[in-house]
């Protein structure tokens, strides 16, 4: 499996394979979504003109460096329609949907019957280095390349990048004219969210990237609300970069792209984004749950990678993955992963019951082997 959340193939109770605030839905957030249904009879506006300029205030940006769209998949093939990258390099492990993207785009060239194809470089993260992103993997972007993808926090493995190898990317991206595609998915629910109260309000934090848009013209942010409102199933994100990359990567999408549900999701999203107390309730959550699970399975004997964000890797000896669906619980089998391997698995930090549940059937099953 690509993705996680396969609830339609499987009889699953307890899912952990995908990664959605702990937290929930947020009732106000509900409450949008049913009432844009009056407008059901309506066409979204073809313009995006009032969640163009919430997201853009949120941001600290003009409206023309902003776009939405129908969840953050939509958005990273529009991105790469757009660009038409010749050679891309990808750090892996990662999100399969980079490649799916670039295939994508392989494929409709193929169909064409066009010689022209992107070449896709990988970059292995090290297993002994705990996959971080580090300076000497900047190497791996040479003049050739014209298209990077990198997302923070990483996933599957969790972790934020640090913000200097961040800017040293984006520098050296810069000089040789390589777009960068940063996806920044559950960034909303990583430990640099921290500052979002700054970000949002008060004064600018990292979490806040309206300078990084304005000095870098190759950086493309791709950012998911799908994650902290935990509505998988009403597709919400949106893109921020230069003007004249918004206008090409519009180009690529739906005339009407959003429904009414998407729009009052995002604007409710915004809404509790800019109030503060929502983000920092997450965050505890997440934090308090992540270090209960990060604790109790190292407790079993099992490896831990660090994370700084909603979900966990860890590495068993046991096949995890059919053992628990035995039992209604769906994880993530990560050996599916380009630079992973089998015995690597991917949870969720979901809430406190669920993982005191969740504990209990993996110590039966880790006991047992």
């Amino acid at each position: 499996m690509s993705h996680g959340g396969d609830i339609y193939r499987n009889k699953v109770n307890m899912d952990y394979s995908v990664n959605l605030n702990p937290l929930g839905q947020p009732e106000d957030v509900l409450n949008e979504v049913k009432a844009s249904l009056k407008l059901a009879s309506h066409y979204p506006d073809i313009n995006q003109e009032d969640i163009r300029n919430k997201l853009a205030e949120m941001e600290g940006l003009d409206s023309s460096f902003v776009y939405a769209g129908n969840g953050a998949s939509e958005l990273i093939l529009a991105v790469v329609r757009a660009l038409s990258p010749k050679k891309a390099l990808i750090y892996e492990p990662a999100f399969s949907g980079y490649e799916f993207a670039l295939n994508a785009l392989n494929l409709a060239d193929h169909e064409k019957k066009t010689t022209k194809s992107i070449e896709m470089i990988r970059y292995l993260l090290s297993e002994e280095n705990g996959f971080k992103l580090s300076e000497e993997a900047i190497d791996a972007v040479q003049e050739n390349v014209d298209f990077l993808c990198i997302a923070d926090p990483m996933n599957p493995i969790g972790q934020n990048i640090d913000e200097n190898v961040l800017i040293s990317i984006l520098e050296k991206t810069k000089k040789i004219r390589t777009y960068v595609l940063l996806d920044e998915s559950f960034l909303f629910m990583s430990e640099k969210a921290d500052s979002v109260n700054d970000q949002y309000g008060i004064k600018k934090g990292i979490i806040g990237r309206a300078e990084l848009i304005k000095n870098y013209d190759n950086l493309i942010i791709i950012r998911s609300l799908t994650k902290l409102l935990a509505v998988p199933g009403i597709r919400v994100g949106y893109v921020l970069s230069d003007p004249d990359n918004i206008r090409k990567i519009k180009r690529q999408l739906p005339e009407w792209n959003l429904s009414v549900t998407s729009e009052a999701a995002i604007r409710a999203g915004v809404s509790l984004i800019r109030e503060g107390t929502f983000v920092g309730k997450t965050l505890d959550v997440i934090r308090t749950e992540r270090e209960f699970l990060s604790r109790s399975l190292r407790e079993m004997g099992i490896k831990v990678f660090d994370s700084d964000t909603s979900f966990l890797l860890f590495e068993s000896d046991v096949d995890l993955y059919n053992k628990l669906l035995e039992r209604g619980v769906l994880i993530r089998d990560c050996s599916g992963f380009v630079g992973l391997r089998r015995g690597l698995y991917r949870i969720a930090v979901k809430s406190h019951e669920e993982n005191e549940e969740f504990v209990r059937i993996l110590n039966e099953i880790e006991g047992n082997k």
